[in-house]
């Protein structure tokens, strides 16, 4: 694995704990800053759901707004 592809999972992993534990409920995330590719989004997106689905954080908004440098996610949750 390349240095940036751990350094993404990094990232990821403190994403995770960010959306699970802490006491914030609204986050605008820029997805770029977690995929090689911004157009892997909906991957992503689906990915980090699933996860806190499983983590009982209920989803109350997701909206992807999709330009040509960044996709940024906004997310509402309820823990």
């Amino acid at each position: 694995m390349t240095k940036k592809l751990l350094n993404l999972g990094e990232r990821k992993d403190s994403l995770i704990e960010d959306l699970i534990f802490s006491k914030k409920e609204t986050f605008e995330i820029d997805i770029s800053e977690y995929v090689e590719d911004i157009y892997d989004y909906e991957l992503f997106v689906s990915e980090m759901e699933q996860i806190l689905k499983k983590s009982e954080v209920k989803i109350i908004k997701s909206k992807v707004e999709l330009n040509s440098k960044t996709a940024l996610w906004k997310l509402r949750v309820n823990k």
